[in-house]
Formats: C-alpha cells, structure tokens, sequence
C-alpha cells in the first residue's frame, strides 16, 4: 500500500486485533512522515468555541463577537487539525484541483470521531457554480469515504463565489448563502445536528448554516471540520 499524498510504500504489519477477531483493518492510507506533518488540536489547549489552538480560559476574541451575535446559540465546534503548509496543499489538490481521491486521506479519524455521534450529520453544501467546476462537493467525499450516513438538508443559493477569494472582513460581510430543502425540511425539526465542513476559517460558513438550521427547528448544533 502506497501513501495516497506522498507515494511512499507503507509496511503493513498484522495487528493483535486482526488475530482476536479475525477482522482484516482497513489499509493505512496516510505514511508516518505524512502523518508528522498535521498538529492536532486533539490534545492541546484550545479554545472550547472554535477549537483554535487557544491557552487562556474559555472563548477566544473570535467566539466571543460569535457569543454576541449568536446569544442564544450555544456553539460548539471541533477540528481536528491546525491549518499548515501540509493541510494548504491538500485542500488544493483535493478542492481545486479535483483529485477526489485524495478525501480518503483523513478517512480513519473521520469514521472515529463519528463512531461517538449520535447526532445527525449535515454537510455544507456548494454552489451548482462549483459543483459544475469541480465535479463533487468535497465535504460529502469525505463523508462517503469515510461510510458516514448524512442528510443533505442544505441548500446553497448563494453567487458560486470562493471563499478562499475573499480577506476576513469580505467573509465576514458574507450575506446568508444558504437554504432548507422543503422536502426535507421535516428532518431538522426538534433533531440534534452536526454540521461538517473541510475548513473553519472564520466561523462565517458556519454560523449562516447553523442560523439557517436554527430557524427551521433544530434543537441542537454542533460542527465538525478537518482543520481550524
């Protein structure tokens, strides 16, 4: 098996697992050397809104502006990695450049950190502008590769434009891009949900969904991202 970011040969070893239950584990898709590469925000001190790596006590400058437009939301999210060199460039092969494959390459932690969730999951849609250019949105490839179930309630109305285009205060202005699918509209109602995107940048993203959720009977919202 061959890392799927760098190529290199990866030696697969039989694990006491396998033995007991004699269950094949899934192939590591990721090498050690790649794997070296992400810090996690698993462990460390992070702030308990936005999960940004964060020493002080409670919400970073960020999430308290969040807190005081959202009073009444009780936001939470979790990331899994800090945003770096190595997480740049996957987010362009795998986003911009279209290499679908490479969804899998988060694929073991995804499937852990949704083994725990009884929630239901909600991805952030795309606009049909890029969908068109890129073929697939990448937050239902990660799900997919993952064997996560989900319920694409979401709608994104908004003018295709890339987020990744905009500064912070351009993101920030960002005006509600997202809407209910009517004839799902009964699957959000009094539900407990998760909502997952690739990145957290500013919170913008997240906050139109969840306010779009929230107005259509969510009774609660969490979100999920591979970095922050």
């Amino acid at each position: 098996m061959n890392c799927l970011w760098c190529g290199k040969t990866i030696k697969e070893s039989i694990q006491l697992r396998e033995l007991v239950t004699f269950k094949k584990v899934e192939p590591m898709v990721r090498c050690d050397s790649c794997s070296d590469k992400l810090v996690s925000l698993q462990n460390g001190p992070v702030c308990r809104g936005c999960s940004r790596h964060w020493v002080e006590e409670g919400l970073c400058p960020d999430c308290q502006k969040w807190k005081a437009d959202y009073p009444s939301y009780p936001f939470k999210h979790t990331a899994l990695y800090q945003y770096n060199t190595f997480i740049k460039e996957w987010i362009e092969a795998y986003k911009y450049t279209g290499d679908y494959q490479l969804g899998e390459l988060f694929k073991k932690e995804i499937q852990t950190f949704f083994l725990k969730q009884k929630k239901q999951v909600v991805p952030i849609p795309i606009s049909d502008k890029s969908k068109q250019l890129r073929g697939f949105n990448q937050v239902e490839g990660l799900l997919d590769f993952a064997g996560v179930t989900y319920t694409a309630v979401l709608i994104h109305c908004g003018t295709g434009e890339k987020q990744s285009s905009k500064d912070r205060k351009m993101r920030m202005l960002s005006p509600q891009p997202f809407m209910i699918d009517k004839n799902l509209q009964g699957n959000i109602k009094g539900k407990h949900l998760i909502l997952v995107d690739d990145i957290y940048t500013t919170g913008r993203t997240f906050f139109h969904a969840a306010d779009c959720l929230r107005r259509s009977g969510a009774q609660s919202i969490e979100t999920f991202s591979i970095s922050r």
